[in-house]
């Protein structure tokens, strides 16, 4: 009976590691302070053992993105979790800089109170962080979600063969990667702050990355989806002690909108989990994105592996599970029905 117990036990854990999705999450959490919202709960996940963060990648080119999540990491006790920055001033366009997408105005504040002289000068460049957290994977395994902006996986697909893997950037996203989730864009048609920001490095981005040429899927969570799903931390949360507290107090506002936990989640539990529908799909079909002006275009005349996820739930489920999320009662609870 002993021997049957382990057997079962061992047999539990093995499902349980199936189940857990390899992630790495790509951000420019600079401009909008709505990362200081959704690195926690990625965390929490982890711990939930629904995730494993295989890297945190800062895709903007303020100085400090990376320390930033640094300063997250150590909050929640994960100080080992790899962090690549964009070494380089991409994206650098005129409407980059008309949006003021590298510039930020909390996150200085909150480097000096919780980890004062960190510099992305201290990490390792955001490519070779993205080829050492694929190479030892296996195939078709990690999910990569990009929230910001597309000069890293833009350089990480141009990358040639070094010692971390014989294999090219675009061939170990070919073999290592199961999807991308992408936070961006107005569907079907439409101008977005993110793909305007960086307009010429996506439109390079989903030109390249369609399923004629090998690629995994993509999945785009638009503007509208998480407009009105809101979220913040407990209201006993201390600015002192509590970096999404204080980062949010630096941006004046106590929530902020959840658009880029949408496109997490739906990296990590799908279409539906535990009888609740998050999401529904469109058919595959091809967004392309304007290099001058950032406008996205949704066409269903060829299959490019492009999807587009619409929120099947209600702002309330999403809202029950995101608020409030440093707290068991919250975003670990059971999902609210719709």
């Amino acid at each position: 009976m002993r021997i049957l117990s382990l057997l079962a036990f061992a047999l539990a854990l093995a499902t349980a590691s199936q189940a857990q999705q390899r992630l790495i999450y790509d951000d420019d959490c600079s401009q909008d302070v709505d990362c200081v919202n959704t690195l926690p709960i990625l965390y929490a996940l982890e711990d939930r053992g629904e995730i494993n963060i295989l890297a945190m990648v800062a895709d903007s080119a303020n100085p400090l993105t990376a320390p930033v999540m640094k300063i997250f990491a150590n909050y929640a006790v994960h100080p080992q979790t790899p962090i690549g920055a964009n070494q380089s001033n991409d994206p650098a366009s005129a409407l980059c800089l008309k949006n003021k997408c590298n510039e930020s105005y909390w996150t200085t504040g909150l480097v000096q109170r919780f980890d004062p002289g960190d510099t992305r000068a201290n990490y390792l460049n955001c490519v070779a962080v993205y080829r050492k957290a694929l190479a030892h994977q296996p195939a078709h395994s990690v999910a990569v979600v990009v929230t910001g902006f597309a000069p890293c996986l833009n350089q990480l697909l141009a990358s040639g063969p070094d010692a971390v893997s014989k294999l090219s950037g675009a061939k170990l996203v070919k073999q290592k990667v199961k999807l991308l989730s992408v936070m961006g864009g107005r569907y079907p048609q439409g101008t977005e702050w993110n793909f305007e920001s960086d307009a010429p490095g996506f439109h390079t981005l989903f030109s390249q990355w369609t399923k004629q040429n090998g690629y995994p899927p993509v999945y785009f969570n638009g503007f509208a989806n998480g407009l009105d799903v809101l979220a913040g931390p407990t209201a006993i949360a201390s600015p002192m002690t509590n970096p999404t507290k204080y980062g949010l107090d630096l941006a004046q506002t106590p929530q902020r909108p959840m658009w880029d936990m949408l496109s997490a989640m739906f990296a990590v539990r799908g279409l539906a989990y535990q009888d609740v529908t998050y999401f529904t799909l469109s058919q595959p079909g091809t967004i392309s994105i304007d290099a001058q002006t950032g406008a996205d275009t949704w066409s269903s005349a060829a299959d490019s592996g492009h999807y587009v996820i619409t929120n099947a739930a209600s702002n309330e489920t999403f809202m029950a599970l995101f608020d409030g999320y440093a707290h068991p009662s919250g975003f670990l609870a059971k999902p609210a029905a719709k």
